[in-house]
């Protein structure tokens, strides 16, 4: 089997967002998925925004390269998640097509539940990179 570059992205809305106490429910939900590691929560601030960041790397037989996620407060049309997690993995499939599924599967099977049961969401959805929204911007 080839192996492909299968990124995904896990978006999710809150119900009452609190971007301090959110991230550390994340954090502790993430840390239960064993392909996560090194796992470190830090707090950014710019032009008057802040957010928690939470870094990292994916431990796969097949490869990856990063794992990233952000959480803050605000929703906005630019912005429209409260979480937003970038998982840069590789997949082994016969084609494109099903290394994206497996990668689609094992993020929805390891992550949705371990999110929804720490911190209470309106939506999430686990999206490749040519479903992520992309607004156009002045």
């Amino acid at each position: 089997m080839a192996k492909f570059r299968a990124d995904h992205y896990l978006i999710a809305e809150f119900k009452k967002p609190d971007r301090t106490k959110d991230g550390q429910k994340i954090l502790e939900a993430l840390k239960e998925v064993s392909e996560l590691k090194d796992l470190a929560i830090v707090s950014k601030k710019l032009e008057g925004k802040s957010w928690q960041e939470i870094l990292g790397r994916i431990d796969i037989p097949a490869g990856s390269k990063a794992f990233w996620a952000m959480v803050k407060n605000d929703v906005s049309e630019r912005e429209p998640y409260n979480l937003f997690i970038r998982l840069d993995v590789n997949a082994e499939g016969a084609d494109i097509e099903e290394a994206r599924a497996k990668v689609r599967s094992w993020v929805e099977s390891a992550f949705i539940h371990r999110i929804k049961s720490k911190v209470p969401v309106k939506t999430i959805n686990v999206h490749q990179a040519n479903e992520i929204y992309m607004p156009d911007l002045p």
